[in-house]
């Protein structure tokens, strides 16, 4: 175990002003970036890069500032979306708005809703943005008008990394995303894990990738089950991302529908048997209740774990089950 490095009143300081000083820098970084966004959209509209010759503005500048195509052209794209929102530029000009949110932002924002999203942006992190616009789309616009963008907006890209390997994007609709996620998680939860060539074990990144090229590759027929909540409240996956009214309505004629019934008390209904293995009604209504696992709180690869062992009671219950991821899950078996 490592022990804490006790530090002097005057050297904690000296930190606090570094750190002051890594805040600032961070902010003038931020001031620079609105600089070179609008910068290039200006360029963008202007004529010398049509008087060299070149296809697009992004052509031109991609090589003079040594970055790629793609990036160019969201510079430009937000650079341009910055001329009708008017806060949101003083803000990302300021410094008080980063460019992770103003890009997320200006994919969303109008002059008339500018106020509402920009409110959200300022008072959510960075790493849950897009879910907080997401949720905010589904109560705010209407549902068509969703779908529609999801499907303009959907992509497959391929880019060739500097040490060989080939790096695969993917922007889906929701439920085709949710869909690829489970059948990419129960086809880990199938295999049976080995060790790397230098005797490491595999991360659940690279099972991942594993498991996606096995399902395409063998074109494998396992069935596996997409829960899908759907409440007073809308509609959504567990992990909160939202989906439309319409798009769980086209799936009514091509799925067996499974219901969680709840009571009174907006808790899903028990259910008990003898059997060992939880049914599969009693899996949805404790991953419903327990959607991470309750030891590490990923909600990836879950697995239910009796919390009494069931050589002892002889039933499966609802309230004796909790979710274990599988990592989790085996240590628990191993170390009992």
């Amino acid at each position: 175990m490592v022990e804490p490095a006790i530090y002097t009143t005057q050297e904690l300081d000296v930190c606090r002003r570094e750190a002051d000083q890594l805040i600032e820098t961070g902010r003038r970084i931020t001031q620079a970036h609105y600089q070179l966004v609008t910068s290039c959209a200006d360029f963008a509209d202007g004529p010398v890069w049509i008087a060299d010759g070149q296809p697009s503005a992004a052509h031109w500048l991609a090589p003079r500032l040594d970055v790629c195509n793609a990036t160019v052209r969201d510079w430009i794209r937000i650079g341009r979306a910055l001329r009708v929102l008017d806060a949101t530029a003083v803000a990302f000009k300021g410094g008080q708005l980063s460019y992770a949110k103003v890009r997320a932002l200006v994919s969303m924002a109008t002059p008339a809703n500018e106020t509402e999203l920009l409110a959200i942006a300022r008072t959510t992190p960075a790493a849950d943005i897009a879910k907080a616009f997401a949720r905010w789309s589904q109560q705010h616009e209407p549902h068509t008008i969703i779908d529609n963008r999801h499907r303009r907006t959907r992509a497959m890209r391929t880019r060739t990394e500097p040490d060989g390997t080939v790096s695969t994007s993917l922007r889906l609709p929701p439920l085709q995303a949710g869909v690829l996620e489970r059948a990419v998680e129960a086809q880990v939860m199938r295999r049976t894990m080995q060790r790397e060539p230098d005797g490491t074990w595999p991360s659940l990144a690279q099972q991942r990738a594993d498991a996606l090229t096995e399902l395409v590759t063998t074109n494998s027929q396992h069935r596996f089950e997409v829960l899908i909540h759907v409440d007073h409240t809308g509609c959504r996956f567990p992990d909160g991302t939202p989906l439309t009214d319409s798009t769980v309505a086209g799936l009514l004629d091509q799925a067996a529908v499974r219901l969680i019934v709840h009571d009174t008390n907006s808790k899903p209904v028990n259910a008990s048997d003898a059997r060992r293995r939880p049914t599969i009604r009693q899996k949805r209504t404790t991953q419903t209740e327990q959607p991470a696992c309750t030891q590490c709180g990923t909600t990836h690869l879950p697995n239910l774990h009796h919390t009494t062992p069931h050589a002892q009671t002889g039933h499966t219950r609802t309230d004796q089950l909790q979710t274990l991821c599988t990592p989790c899950h085996r240590k628990h078996h191993k170390d009992g």
